[in-house]
């Protein structure tokens, strides 16, 4: 089986009523990517779309272009980001447009966001609107009707004959083996034989006895791996050989001695996500492994001197390390590759075309998956 690739799509690129009262009029994540200031000098900041497209993704014909270059370089489906606070959904535009509009032929699915949103941009964990996940059926039929539609649409991508669902930070949950067993008996109602949940790891969960509730887990990159190496757990001896990367890297940190920083190089990065690929620590839940890959990743636009930034990578770098995953998702046939992300600007994690490097990335992606 040759796997496929879903690529994350962030939807925060239009203004909605409660980013005007919390970031100011107008806001969207297209402010903070063009305000993004270089730290250092060989810092790659403003990232900059191609041609300066800094679109809408409300509107059918953005999201239809996105579509048809996503499928022109080889990309099977995207997983958008969903927004819902115990009823209250948010961001929610970019994916209703997508479910109206039939003619935009690319599977899809969808993955709940599912912590509170802050104000940790700013350095304070302020709650702007907090996710209490509140243990009442009414609330989790509501969640249910609403996904419900995404699940039936043909283009909607499953996993043993279900609509596949990932949850963000699936930890932080509660009641889910409650929540998770009245939906499958809703799905079930519904005329599907249940959800295929999906728990995504962006580090080591202390208890994961919550993972008997789900069908697999999405190791999502470069946190997971970057939170594993920070503890201890997949450390190398030569990742401390002194290479002019290193020196590189050593640079920075005395630059953290003015400003705070963190320098991460992508290749220690790439060589724990390719040796540690579809080990499950999880054994016990009998779950699925999913990879998941990244090309660039540098916060730098939100989080300003606090950012943490992955070095960047050549396009030989890039093709060698995804063409190895493609290789050892195959080997496992594993039917699916993530990646990180479609369009996530303000982390500088994405597929998109840029002014610097046009459809370099793309042109990568097409050269492994476009044969799909």
């Amino acid at each position: 089986m040759d796997p496929k690739l879903i690529a994350i799509y962030f939807p925060q690129f239009h203004s909605i009523p409660e980013n005007n009262i919390w970031w100011g009029k107008d806001f969207t994540d297209w402010n903070l990517v063009k305000n993004a200031k270089p730290l250092f000098q060989s810092h790659q900041q403003p990232k900059i779309p191609f041609n300066n497209n800094y679109y809408n993704p409300c509107k059918p014909d953005v999201l239809q272009r996105q579509v048809e270059m996503a499928k022109d370089y080889g990309i099977y489906g995207f997983m958008f980001y969903h927004y819902w606070f115990d009823g209250k959904l948010i961001l929610e535009k970019p994916i209703e447009t997508f479910l109206q509009h039939k003619e935009m032929d690319l599977h899809f699915s969808l993955s709940w966001a599912n912590a509170s949103w802050t104000r940790q941009w700013l350095g304070n964990n302020e709650i702007l609107l907090e996710q209490k996940h509140l243990p009442e059926k009414k609330l989790w039929k509501m969640h249910f009707d609403y996904l419900l539609p995404f699940f039936k649409d043909k283009r909607y991508i499953y996993i043993d004959g279900k609509p596949i669902f990932s949850i963000f930070c699936p930890d932080i949950i509660k009641h889910d083996n409650e929540m998770f067993n009245y939906w499958n008996e809703l799905a079930i109602t519904a005329g599907l034989i249940g959800i295929y949940y999906i728990a995504m790891k962006s580090f080591n969960f202390p208890k994961p006895q919550f993972l008997q509730n789900y069908d697999a887990v999405l190791k999502f990159q470069p946190r997971e791996t970057n939170n594993l190496i920070k503890k201890g757990k997949v450390f190398d001896k030569k990742m401390f050989r002194l290479l002019p990367e290193r020196i590189q890297l050593y640079l920075g940190s005395l630059k953290r001695k003015f400003s705070s920083y963190t320098y991460i190089l992508s290749t220690e990065m790439w060589e724990s996500i390719l040796k540690n690929a579809y080990i499950n620590d999880y054994k016990k839940y009998k779950l699925e492994v999913f990879e998941s890959a990244y090309f660039s990743w540098d916060n730098t636009a939100r989080y300003g001197k606090r950012a943490i930034i992955y070095s960047e990578l050549t396009a030989k770098q890039k093709k060698e390390y995804l063409t190895f995953l493609y290789e050892k998702a195959k080997s496992k046939n594993s039917s699916y590759i993530f990646f990180n992300a479609w369009n996530e600007w303000s982390e500088s994690a994405y597929l998109e075309p840029d002014e610097k490097s046009g459809f370099e990335n793309l042109e990568i992606v097409k050269s492994i998956f476009g044969k799909i």
